[in-house]
């Protein structure tokens, strides 16, 4: 999961579009056409008011009408360089297009992301909007909102063995959206999304299920597990506990077959938050992994703390811990201290036969990788495995027993 603050994720992938306009009809003129282009608006027609909004909305898209007099505007403008505005600048008037042209120059000037001018009628404003919409894959909060209740986010599955037998363990279950118009969709997009929306509880429930229901379908023992990512938000980890313990009930699937995955940062962040939620899910059987391990500078004392079962060391580490001393040091020393704190490992990045035998001189538990396999959908799952038991003997209760259903 991505680990940067969540303001600035949603200031990246949001459609958020903030309007400033000196003339009050003007504002609401404009506003009106970013909703209907599918924008979450928020127009003013005060600087001040503009700038208090800059720094606690975070808009990914601003619209400046050069009804503001051109010192303000000017100011303005100078004002978002020195802040480091990211933010896409339309610059529209209704006066002649020279002046336009000068306050696109300046813009650019000053190193900010001006996506272009409209000298106004309004239908010209509607076109650019769309334009600029379409162009920047905008994923409205009504698009979150389908994709929920339509169960467009599907999951796809990466396979992760025991390095001592070579067994499939379980898998970890990878959110994928393919949206019905701009296809593909990565995570680090639509979960900021879902999160800042409130849709993450309803979302989490989805994948739940979506996971207990592929995990049944594979028939591979009672051991293999499914692993999957959960929310840091309050709303988002409020009563998981109950819903993972009764969507295992309903599905008659022991709910240790279960592992969620938090990440280290969220953890460090969002430690006190997430506490009692980790310890219920704990309770009800669920094992518990710290995601990205070495990311996010952990405290021991909340590693020991709280009940997890399992360490998951971060690619970055293991994918040059063969060729990169340094590399090579931490990720050893990371596999020490999970092994002292009777946690199993798992490194995930593996995509090297060399990396895999290296992680396994180390001691290291479990891997996950390209070199084992790449994120499959689910029908591939039982093609993949009858290829990996008919590569690899079958070693005893460590591995799967392969049940495959015609």
């Amino acid at each position: 999961m991505e680990s940067r603050p969540l303001v600035d994720r949603v200031s990246v992938t949001s459609n958020r579009l903030l309007v400033i306009d000196d003339e009050p009809a003007n504002a609401a003129a404009i506003g009106r056409i970013a909703r209907g282009c599918g924008y979450d608006t928020i127009i003013t027609t005060d600087a001040e008011d503009f700038l208090s909004r800059f720094g606690t909305w975070v808009p990914r898209f601003i619209v400046i009408g050069l009804t503001v007099p051109e010192m303000a505007g000017n100011q303005l403008m100078a004002w978002l360089a020195r802040a480091d505005c990211k933010a896409q600048i339309l610059i529209v008037s209704e006066r002649e297009a020279e002046p336009l042209r000068e306050a696109e120059a300046a813009g650019r000037a000053l190193g900010l992301n001006i996506a272009g001018t409209v000298h106004m009628p309004l239908h010209a404003l509607k076109t650019a909007l769309q334009d600029i919409y379409d162009a920047g894959g905008v994923i409205s909060v009504q698009d979150i909102k389908k994709a929920v209740a339509n169960r467009e986010i599907r999951l796809v599955y990466q396979p992760q063995i025991d390095l001592d037998s070579g067994a499939v363990v379980g898998f970890e279950g990878l959110a994928r959206w393919n949206h019905p118009k701009r296809g593909a969709i990565p995570p680090d997009t639509f979960i900021p999304l879902l999160e800042a929306n409130e849709f993450m509880t309803e979302f989490t429930g989805q994948i739940v299920s979506m996971a207990l229901d592929d995990i049944h379908h594979l028939n591979v023992g009672t051991d293999t597990r499914v692993a999957i990512n959960v929310s840091a938000t309050d709303r988002g980890s409020r009563g998981m506990d109950e819903m993972v313990r009764t969507q295992c009930a309903r599905k008659n699937i022991s709910v240790s077959r279960i592992t969620l995955e938090v990440t280290e940062t969220a953890l460090m962040s969002k430690a006190g938050l997430l506490s009692g939620c980790l310890t219920r899910l704990n309770e009800v059987g669920a094992r518990l992994s710290v995601d990205d391990f070495g990311t996010g500078y952990s405290s021991l004392v909340k590693l020991h703390q709280l009940p997890f079962s399992e360490l998951k060391i971060d690619k970055s580490f293991v994918m040059d811990c063969v060729s990169n001393r340094e590399s090579g040091v931490l990720v050893q020393a990371m596999i020490g201290l999970a092994h002292n704190l009777r946690m199993k490992v798992v490194a995930e990045g593996v995509e090297t036969e060399e990396v895999m035998e290296q992680l396994r001189e180390w001691g290291c538990d479990i891997a996950q990788g390209y070199f084992i396999a790449k994120p499959m959908p689910p029908k591939d799952l039982k093609p993949w495995l009858l290829h990996h038991a008919l590569r690899r003997p079958y070693q005893g209760e460590a591995g799967p027993r392969l049940e495959l259903v015609h």
